[in-house]
């Protein structure tokens, strides 16, 4: 039972330490509080005087582990996370195994080569998801998504700020999404009074094809959030 309460406990630190790094940090963040819950909760059922059932943690870290690995696949097609579905992953890998080999020694030749198989599987689907997620990273769109986000809640400056991830949201394969985000930025140092900044976006933007080559609802959408917090600015002086 420790083993399970210092692995779920374990993890589910690492995954909150590592979700400060994502564009939307809440989204792995509440699933690492949630599962370090469990480990607790796991960790005082340990003095009861009823004795917890053995497969009840590999249970949990199953359910949740399954779980986490399709809402973690949402939010990583919806370019929002990238770290979720790996460590959903090493929950269910763990659960899976758990459950395939308590009771290997009393399967039969073929029950022990299924069970081989499906552990086989979910430890490639494992290695996918940790490839996938970790490997290649968290995507430039990803960024700019959180950056607009940012600029539209008013947070510009910063570590978290609108400008720092715009300064992240960069592509190799896609030079649209560069074009996007130094027309925000441009437009952004320009608010801000910093006419140098300002400048230097501008002319990588026109190497980019100028602001012909973005679209015209993503300017509008960046004008708007200026506008709002210029208006904002005014009532408060």
């Amino acid at each position: 039972m420790w083993g399970w309460v210092v692995f779920l406990g374990g993890t589910s630190v690492i995954l909150l330490w590592m979700s400060r790094a994502q564009p939307f940090p809440e989204i792995s963040g509440r699933w690492a509080l949630m599962m370090m819950g469990i480990a607790g909760l796991l960790a005082i059922s340990m003095s009861s005087p009823r004795a917890t059932e053995p497969y009840l943690p590999a249970l949990l870290s199953g359910l949740f582990g399954g779980s986490g690995i399709i809402i973690g696949s949402v939010h990583d097609r919806r370019n929002r996370d990238v770290i979720l579905s790996p460590f959903a992953g090493m929950w269910f890998v763990a659960s899976c195994v758990y459950v395939l080999t308590e009771d290997w020694a009393e399967y039969n030749n073929v029950e022990q080569i299924v069970g081989f198989v499906l552990a086989t599987v979910v430890v490639m689907l494992e290695i996918f998801l940790f490839w996938k997620g970790l490997i290649i990273g968290v995507q430039g769109r990803s960024w700019s998504q959180a950056a607009l986000r940012q600029l539209d809640r008013g947070l510009i400056d910063g570590e978290r700020g609108a400008v720092s991830m715009f300064e992240k949201s960069w592509s190799v394969d896609e030079s649209w999404l560069d074009a996007m985000s130094h027309a925000a930025l441009a437009k952004i140092h320009t608010f801000k009074g910093d006419l140098v900044s300002a400048k230097k976006h501008t002319e990588l933007l026109e190497r980019l094809g100028g602001e012909d080559s973005v679209e015209q609802a993503w300017l509008d959408q960046i004008d708007s959030c200026l506008n709002r917090l210029k208006s904002s600015n005014d009532e408060c002086e």
